[in-house]
C-alpha cells in the first residue's frame, strides 16, 4: 500500500508543512543550548523535535481512522509516527540518565498547551490564534526543562521560560497582524504594539529582578522597533515569505541574546 505514494506524497506526510512551527523548536532550543549546554538539554532537545515531527502523521493516522479508513497516506502515517514516537521516547530516556536535575514537572506544564493545540488540529483550526500560542507556549517549555536538566533553580529556568513565552506571543500577534495588512484586511496595529510595549515591560521587571540577563531586554525593545516599523504607517510592504524569514531572524537573535546573556 505505501508503495503507491510517490515520494513528494511522503514528504508531505514526514515532515509539517508549516514552517512556522520549525522556529517554535529551533527558539527556546538554542536559548537552552547556549545559556545551559549539556548532553541532558541536548537529549530534550531532540525530543522535542522528534515531538514536532509526530505530530503530523499522528493527526493523519487519527483523522483517517476516526473517518473509518485506512488508505496508503494512514499507513505511512503509521510508519513515521512509531519512527518520531519511538525517538522521542528513547531520547528522553537518555535525557533522564544525564540530567542534573528533576525536568519532568517542568515537561508537564507543556501538556495542557499541547493538548489544547491538538485539540484546535483535529478540528482543522490550526491556523487560529489560540492554536498558534498553544503550540508555541508548549515547545517553549524546552528552554526551562533544558535549564533544570543542567542543574538550574527553578525560578531562574522560569525566568528563562517567560524571555520565550513573550517572544512567541508577540511575534505570533505581529505576523498575523503583519499579513492581514499586506492582505489590506483590517487589523489592530494598537495592540500589536501595546502587547510588545508591554512584553518589553515584563522582561525589564525579570531583569531588575536578575532572574533574566538585560540582553534579552536589548531584544525585546528590537522586536518592539520592528513591530513600530512593521504595522504603522512606516510599513514598506513585502511578500509573506520575506516577514516569515525575518521573523525567523528575529527569533535567533532573541534566542542568541539572551543565551549569551545567561553566560556572560
Amino acid at each position: 500500500m505505501g508503495a503507491s505514494l510517490n515520494r513528494s506524497q511522503v514528504r508531505s506526510i514526514a515532515i509539517p508543512s508549516q514552517h512556522g512551527v520549525w522556529g517554535f523548536w529551533l527558539e527556546p532550543s538554542l536559548a537552552a543550548l547556549i545559556a545551559a549546554p549539556s548532553w541532558a538539554g541536548l537529549c530534550l532537545v531532540g525530543a522535542g523535535l522528534a515531538a514536532l515531527l509526530l505530530a503530523h502523521p499522528l493527526m493523519i493516522v487519527v483523522k483517517d481512522r476516526g473517518k473509518g479508513r485506512r488508505y496508503p497516506r494512514t499507513q505511512m502515517a503509521e510508519r513515521f509516527a512509531l519512527l518520531y514516537g519511538s525517538a522521542a521516547v528513547s531520547l528522553l530516556a537518555l535525557a533522564a540518565r544525564f540530567t542534573e536535575g528533576d525536568f519532568w514537572p517542568i515537561l508537564v506544564v507543556a501538556l495542557p498547551f499541547a493538548a489544547m493545540q491538538l485539540g484546535y488540529e483535529l478540528r482543522n483550526a490550526n491556523r487560529d490564534v489560540t492554536a498558534e500560542l498553544s503550540g508555541a507556549t508548549a515547545f517553549s517549555v524546552l528552554a526551562p526543562a533544558a535549564a533544570v536538566a543542567t542543574g538550574w533553580t527553578i525560578p531562574a529556568a522560569l525566568g528563562l521560560w517567560a524571555v520565550m513565552v513573550i517572544r512567541v506571543v508577540v511575534s505570533i500577534l505581529y505576523v498575523r497582524a503583519r499579513l492581514r495588512l499586506e492582505k489590506g484586511r483590517p487589523t489592530n496595529p494598537q495592540m500589536v504594539i501595546a502587547a510588545h510595549i508591554l512584553g518589553t515591560i515584563a522582561l525589564g521587571l525579570l531583569a531588575w529582578a536578575q532572574l533574566i540577563p538585560w540582553m534579552a531586554v536589548i531584544a525585546g525593545l528590537v522586536l518592539l522597533i520592528r513591530a513600530i516599523l512593521g504595522v504603522t504607517s512606516m510599513r514598506k510592504p513585502v511578500p509573506a515569505r520575506v516577514i516569515g524569514f525575518r521573523e525567523i531572524a528575529y527569533g535567533l537573535m532573541t534566542a542568541v541574546l539572551t543565551g549569551v546573556g545567561y553566560r556572560i
